[in-house]
């Protein structure tokens, strides 16, 4: 399961956009922290009946391999934390905003941020 989603440049150059599956307890700051991973968050989309959100945020171009290298330690965490449904119920979560986004894509060719604004469907690297 791919538990993030690549929208590509934030600001070309140097920042990447993406977004992530985390939980209430926000698991993945502490892999950030522990690679010195550089992220502006820019919102959580949640909801009350949900245990995952969708984590919207900015990584320096330069911490994107240890961004993704984090996002694989990530499931790990998920199981040692007692999130057993990271892979099926969260896989199913990412393939439904992936999804989302595309049809954004092709409609619009604008894209909905899940938590909020917009960027250009032509701006999206492939999915």
């Amino acid at each position: 399961m791919k538990n993030y989603i690549d929208l590509g440049p934030a600001f070309p150059g140097t920042w990447e956009h993406y977004v992530y599956l985390d939980t209430d307890e926000f698991l993945a700051k502490s892999l950030f922290l522990r690679h010195l991973i550089h992220v502006r968050v820019a919102g959580v989309m949640e909801r009350e009946d949900e245990e995952y959100k969708l984590v919207d945020l900015k990584v320096r171009k330069r911490d994107e391999k240890l961004f993704l290298r984090a996002m694989e330690e990530l499931k790990g965490k998920m199981l040692l934390f007692g999130h057993s449904d990271y892979d099926s119920h969260g896989g199913e979560l990412m393939d439904r905003t992936r999804d989302l986004i595309r049809h954004d894509a092709a409609e619009t060719g604008l894209v909905k941020l899940p938590t909020g604004g917009r960027i250009r469907a032509g701006a999206l690297p492939e999915m």
